[in-house]
């Protein structure tokens, strides 16, 4: 799915184009580049809907909207790269799926 400017707009009631418009020039959401200007997709549109929480909700300045969208983006990574780790570990052999999960047991704090 790929969505215009006033498309994403129409799409999160609490965000206005002013809003999107200043927070594509802070960085902040990095929208592909079409032939007629931006164009969104799902990820995008997750990542505007969390904005608004932030800024609208939580009332986080702008000044610390950097830090936390880098340690959410870090904590994604980190999920995504879990996932597939998970998977991975799925396709062993039981045998080594136990003695992986009883060398991770051994190995996290109380």
């Amino acid at each position: 799915m790929r969505l215009d400017e006033r498309s994403v707009v129409a799409r999160i009631d609490r965000l206005t184009l002013r809003d999107l418009r200043a927070w594509m020039r802070e960085g902040w959401v990095l929208p592909a580049q079409g032939e007629t200007g931006p164009e969104f997709d799902d990820l995008d549109v997750a990542r505007l809907r969390l904005l608004c929480d932030l800024r609208k909700d939580m009332a986080l300045p702008p000044d610390v909207m950097p830090t936390v969208l880098t340690l959410i983006d870090h904590l994604n990574r980190t999920r995504r790269d879990l996932h597939v780790l998970a998977e991975a570990l799925d396709a062993q052999p039981a045998d080594v799926r136990r003695a992986v999960v009883a060398t991770v047991r051994s190995r996290m704090p109380d």
